[in-house]
């Protein structure tokens, strides 16, 4: 392969040599060695076929196109990098941008007529990645304005412009990165901002599931509100429905094949799905334990109180605290608790709502506890 191509090789480093005293080029020799690239190019074009015919296996099939490939794209860098530095009155301007074209021409017939083992994981031209760059800036920008016009926050627009914006500042970019960016920033361009407000979320959430748009990031944001959504909950019952449901939503919504974000890393739906398994797997099993306890099945009588889980797990902690509670295993002392008390609204909750919650307050729960205790004070003062 190395003399198939060797006398493109030459010329451009030649050309592009810092050394001028010692190009072997001449000026008067430069329409002749124009005419010579063009019929060095068919010959090129045809052992390239005769290789591929000749190969015995699928193997070197593969890498007889990803080398021919790597060379072409090394070639037309390098005459990239000479171009921007010269001038269309230089002597070798015109011979220098045959190379290129016939580069180029070679680099696109490898990519149609051997599509199959064209290697979509290489770098691509550094003139192709400039141009695709300013194809995409405008298209994020416009992107990032009609995404401010709507519900969405400003933490997830980041979220989801960030990997936009660093492909294009990239100076290196895959052929299959710059697929994937064409197909993101079409779709966020055909979103429908105008629709309605509630659906928008819905809307971007199956946009990024569908792209395989799976940066860590985006990732947490998702489950992060999963799990909140799942906490408002607070029997295990609610909890295991609206788990279900989120399970069923993410399911239906389709993966556009051979598109993700980082082919290294998990798929945002695989994540999300994962998650959401987990969960159901965790709270089926509390269920289950909920419904073997004594306190379930009717054999002990449960307190009855018209406080919430936060208020419940405030009011323990502080009774524990102040070691007017002394039992030792506080994960045995919640259990008891989550078996045997009922809040205002629900006649079980599970332990790892209490648990959460013990440690998790906040402060409107305080403030209530608060209220609460300062009436137990007044109340006992008026006790005879």
């Amino acid at each position: 392969m190395n003399y198939t191509i060797e006398k493109f090789d030459q010329i451009i480093t030649s050309i592009s040599s810092c050394n001028k005293l010692n190009n072997t080029i001449k000026k008067d020799a430069i329409g002749s060695i124009i005419l010579e690239c063009n019929e060095e190019k068919e010959k090129i074009r045809l052992h390239i076929m005769e290789e591929v015919f000749n190969a015995s296996e699928e193997k070197v099939l593969q890498l007889l196109i990803d080398k021919y490939q790597s060379v072409f794209i090394r070639l037309m860098d390098q005459l990239h990098v000479y171009r921007k530095g010269i001038k269309k009155q230089d002597e070798y301007w015109e011979l220098s941008k045959y190379l290129f074209d016939h580069l180029n021409e070679l680099l696109c017939f490898l990519q149609v007529h051997y599509a199959r083992y064209f290697n979509m994981e290489q770098k691509m031209p550094c003139i192709k990645i400039e141009h695709i760059n300013k194809e995409i800036q405008p298209k994020i920008e416009t992107i990032a304005a009609a995404l401010k016009r709507t519900i969405i926050n400003d933490k997830l627009i980041k979220l989801i412009l960030q990997p936009l914006e660093h492909f294009v500042t990239s100076d290196s970019i895959s052929y299959e990165q710059a697929q994937y960016i064409k197909t993101a920033t079409n779709e966020f361009l055909a979103f429908d901002v105008t629709a309605a407000q509630e659906d928008i979320a819905v809307t971007i959430k199956k946009i990024l599931v569908s792209l395989d748009y799976n940066h860590p990031d985006i990732s947490l944001y998702y489950i992060n509100e999963l799990d909140l959504l799942v906490a408002e909950e607070e029997s295990v019952q609610g909890k295991l429905r609206i788990l279900k449901y989120q399970l069923k939503e993410a399911n239906q919504v389709t993966v556009k094949p051979d598109h993700i974000l980082y082919p290294e890393l998990p798929g945002l739906k695989e994540q999300i799905v994962n998650w959401l398994n987990e969960e159901i797997y965790f709270h089926e099993m509390e269920q289950t334990i909920i419904a073997a306890s004594p306190a379930a099945n009717g054999t002990d009588t449960k307190i009855h109180t018209s406080l919430s889980v936060p208020q419940l797990a405030l009011l323990f902690r502080l009774l524990k605290e102040e070691q007017l509670i002394t039992n030792t295993n506080q994960s045995e002392l919640l259990k008891v608790v989550a078996n045997n008390f009922t809040t205002m609204h629900k006649e079980n909750f599970s332990y790892g709502h209490l648990h959460g919650k013990y440690y998790k307050i906040e402060a409107n729960t305080k403030r209530t506890v608060y209220d609460i205790l300062m009436k137990l004070l007044h109340l006992s003062r008026k006790i005879g």
